[in-house]
């Protein structure tokens, strides 16, 4: 599979780039990459200020010039486009508990479904951006731009998609948008036993 970190930049609600937060004394970022590189045929991170993340061991993009600063939706085209073909997992920075292992069942039922994307639902709630897509929909995606849209949601309903319900209580799907969450992330961090955080 391909991974693609939607990594952005400096996040309004959170006022800095929440990448580049540090949870449990190691870079948001870092840790995403360090979970899915081992299973990865190429990482690639999506990004509005790519100087940033050139020290890293994947292919850094910025945003396509034509979509440049229109949100998540312009980084998964970015991604796809690069790819072109094949099983994507598209994950966004701000997700530090992201495991391996709910990445790879996606993409596993993504291939056995031959669907557009697999997107899972935990608690109600759907995670487009912790979510495999196939890198064959990056055309749909730039359609979707092109109409004016710039929601994951106008994307997906354009799509054939596959929602994956979570029935167990789990963190990985747990993003950080707020100093608030991101303090109570780093409390998570402190207290998960064999934490490599």
């Amino acid at each position: 599979m391909n991974t693609i970190i939607l990594a952005g930049g400096k996040s309004s609600r959170m006022g800095q780039n929440k990448a580049l937060m540090k949870v449990g004394g190691i870079r948001v970022i870092d840790r995403i990459v360090a979970e899915f590189g081992p299973d990865s045929d190429q990482m690639i991170v999506v990004a509005n200020d790519p100087a940033v993340y050139e020290h890293m061991d994947a292919v850094i993009l910025e945003d396509e010039p034509a979509f440049k600063g229109q949100g998540p939706l312009a980084g998964i085209y970015t991604g796809l486009k690069k790819v072109e073909e094949g099983p994507c997992l598209m994950i966004a920075c701000d997700m530090p508990f992201v495991s391996a292992r709910l990445g790879l069942e996606l993409v596993s039922i993504l291939k056995r479904s031959d669907r557009d994307a697999v997107v899972p639902v935990h608690e109600g709630r759907m995670h487009p951006l912790l979510a495999a897509y196939d890198a064959r929909v990056s055309d749909i995606v730039k359609e979707t731009l092109e109409d004016g849209k710039r929601s994951v949601r106008a994307l997906l309903d354009r799509m054939d998609v596959e929602y994956f319900t979570i029935k167990e209580e789990i963190v990985d799907v747990w993003n950080m948008n707020t100093m608030e969450e991101y303090m109570h992330a780093a409390k998570l961090a402190e207290g998960r036993e064999g934490n490599d955080l």
